[in-house]
This record gives structure tokens, C-alpha cells and sequence, in this order.
């Protein structure tokens, strides 16, 4: 699957999301097999189609929360307001190939509520369409993990294959880990180290925050914050992007 590792996945997670889709999507047009017969020749089902990209957002650690978010879940309000930052947002999406190819990434912020997570997630998602090896992780997640892949067998493997195959790489939330604003401390060296090796590499980036560059400086050692410097700043301002269209529709189904 396109380079992916299937170790980050949980196989009941895996087994659970089957059976959610798999005959259900279709309206058991394959009688729950995941094929259809056309003509003597058996072909996959668009259930089994679609199980299989709900997969590669599985492994890309995307929350399921925006496994179905697209731009027509904005309210007019945000659109509006944001106008110009979601210009932004739709030409990376555009021209996702030559971000990645080039190391181009955002720096998404914006306060709570407004759809930071949701549109960068959504930008993985149609890198993951495109063959790009996304993945998307939590500043607090990601320090937990370079500091378990010192002695972890598994999570050393997970986090050399962030490092030599993931292209496009979201850090969400990068301002919640605060034990990172000592250099002197060893996750913070560590955090520094990962940090020096997505600049030298050119990873595409796209972080998260609630805050500036500028302050984050409050939070994180300057030299992670100066290698974030390069990011296109994506601002977003206004009230919550979040309506309640889809969850009414979905209660009264």
C-alpha cells in the first residue's frame, strides 16, 4: 500500500472498520465479499474500494474525526473571512506534487475551533489520492515516540520509517508539548535533533498551533522554531468553522 507499514495499526481496528463498510457501503450489492461478478470476471466491489482508502487514512494516523471532512463543511461565515488563507490551503492542495518534491509546508494557526486540524487533515488526504506517503501526528505523540524509539524495537522501526519514507508529515498541536523549551533536558535534544533532519531532508511540513511562531518561542528551543520559519504562514481568524447540518442529518437519517 503504497509504502506503508501495517505495524501502526491495530488489526481489530482494522477488522472493525471491515466489517463497517464492507456489504454496508454498497447496500450489499456483493452480498458482504468485497467483489462483484460483471461479466465472468470478478471485480472489487466499491465497498471494498472504499474500505481500502479508509485503511491508508488508518495507517495515516488521521483521526477519523475528519476521515469526511471536506471545504463544503465550512460555514459562509469562515469562508469569508478566511478567504485569502483558504487560497492558500486549495493551491497546496493543487500543486501538492510540487510541495512535496520542493519541501514547501504551512504553518497552520489560528485559535481554537477553527478548523486547523480539519483542513490539514484534509490536505493529507488528498496527498494520500496523489501516492504521496502521508502521516499525521501530535507534538505530544511525536515526543513520546522519538523518545520510546530509543528502546523500543517497534517504535524505532515506526519512527525510521517517518524519517525515509513519509513525505508529507503534520504535526498537529505542536504548542501543547512543554517539556521541550530546554535544550539542556534530553527530549528537547532529541526533539532538536528530529527537527534539524526534516530541514536538511526538505520534508514537506504542515504544523498546527494556536499560537505564532513567535510565540511558540515561549514553548520550544529557537532553533526548532527557527527551522519552522521557512513554513507559509496560514492564519485563520473568526468563529468556529464547526456547524451542526451534518450531525442533524445524520440523526434524523
Amino acid at each position: 500500500m503504497y509504502g506503508l507499514k501495517n505495524f501502526f495499526i491495530d488489526k481489530n481496528d482494522v477488522e472493525e472498520l471491515k466489517n463497517s463498510i464492507i456489504g454496508i457501503a454498497c447496500k450489499n450489492s456483493c452480498n458482504k465479499t468485497g467483489v462483484i461478478l460483471s461479466e465472468n470476471v470478478f471485480l472489487d466491489c466499491s465497498c471494498q474500494k472504499e474500505f481500502q482508502n479508509k485503511v491508508k487514512l488508518l495507517i495515516a494516523n488521521i483521526p477519523k474525526k475528519y476521515w469526511d471532512f471536506d471545504l463544503r463543511y465550512l460555514t459562509e461565515e469562515f469562508v469569508k473571512e478566511n478567504k485569502n488563507s483558504l487560497l492558500i490551503i486549495q493551491q497546496f492542495r493543487d500543486k501538492i506534487d510540487v510541495a512535496v518534491k520542493d519541501g514547501i509546508g504551512l504553518y497552520v494557526q489560528g485559535d481554537v475551533g477553527l478548523a486547523k486540524s480539519a483542513l490539514s487533515s484534509y490536505l493529507l488526504k488528498y496527498a494520500i489520492r496523489k501516492d504521496v506517503v502521508a502521516y499525521s501526528v501530535r507534538m505530544s505523540q511525536l515526543t513520546k515516540l522519538i523518545f520510546d524509539s530509543l528502546k523500543e524495537p517497534e517504535s524505532k522501526m515506526q519512527m525510521e520509517w517517518i524519517k525515509k519514507e513519509v513525505q508529507l508529515l503534520l504535526i498537529d498541536e505542536i504548542e501543547k508539548d512543554y517539556k521541550l523549551n530546554d535544550l539542556s533536558q534530553f527530549a528537547a535534544i532529541q526533539a532538536n535533533d528530529f527537527f534539524g533532519m526534516l530541514y536538511e531532508k526538505k520534508k514537506s511540513l504542515i504544523v498546527t498551533s494556536n499560537v505564532s511562531k513567535e510565540g511558540l518561542r515561549q514553548s520550544h528551543p529557537a532553533n526548532i522554531v527557527d527551522r519552522l520559519e521557512e513554513l507559509i504562514d496560514v492564519v485563520f481568524t473568526g468563529n468556529s468553522y464547526r456547524r451542526q447540518d451534518q450531525a442533524l442529518k445524520k440523526l434524523f437519517e
